[in-house]
């Protein structure tokens, strides 16, 4: 894949943020609390270094919330947080007072709502602003560390393989969480992506104008 220029990389942080603001009032609203979301930064990578970065950036253990995605892009979007950090988003998800052991139970419940509230609002306004459709299945959750996640999210084996990663930042009342937007793209989807963003840039810029 073609790297992107960096006024394409800002368009593509520009629209995830804001896909993470609407995710944030969404997310507001279903725990009663201020939700506060932000994309700071873009990185295009090859999958597997990807994957050391999950690592390096946010922890060994690792949960993701996935959806998969087809249409005009096709790949897999993941929501992933370090396995330590996954209960004080489930809890604030929660009802106050809940006990311990019915957190536990409505983990995987609580995660695929939240992961899916977050993944379908940036996936619809990226889609939506590049002028594409697409199809999301429904989320799971998985475990592991980053190599088992993406192998069981049904990302593409292709060496040539990448994945954009979002870096996001959640902040809660009761919690402050880093964690990462990842959409695994096979080659095919990565340029088209790239032209789309660039069809985009070009739109907003009036550089395609005659």
């Amino acid at each position: 894949m073609t790297p992107l220029s960096d006024i394409e990389r800002d368009a593509l942080t520009e629209l995830a943020n804001i896909g993470v603001s609407r995710a944030s009032v969404a997310l507001s609203r279903m725990i009663g609390d201020d939700v506060s979301m932000s994309v700071p930064a873009v990185d295009i990578v090859p999958r597997d270094d990807a994957a050391r970065l999950l690592s390096s950036e946010l922890a060994e253990r690792l949960v993701a919330v996935a959806e998969r995605f087809d249409g005009a892009l096709s790949g897999s979007a993941l929501l992933v947080f370090p396995e330590r950090n996954s209960l004080e988003l489930v809890r604030a998800a929660l009802p106050d007072g809940i006990d311990l052991d019915h957190v536990f139970e409505l983990e995987q419940e609580a995660l695929c709502e939240i992961g899916n509230i977050v993944l379908n609002n940036c996936l619809s306004v990226i889609a939506n602003l590049l002028g594409i459709r697409l199809e999301t299945a429904l989320p799971r959750v998985i475990y592991g560390n980053a190599g088992e996640i993406f192998t069981r999210c049904g990302v593409s084996n292709d060496p040539n393989a990448v994945a954009v990663v979002f870096y996001i930042r959640f902040h809660l009342r009761t919690a402050n969480l880093v964690g990462q937007i990842v959409i695994a793209l096979d080659v095919a989807s990565a340029d088209e992506l790239r032209a789309r963003t660039a069809g985009y840039v070009a739109r907003i810029t009036g550089a395609g104008a005659p």
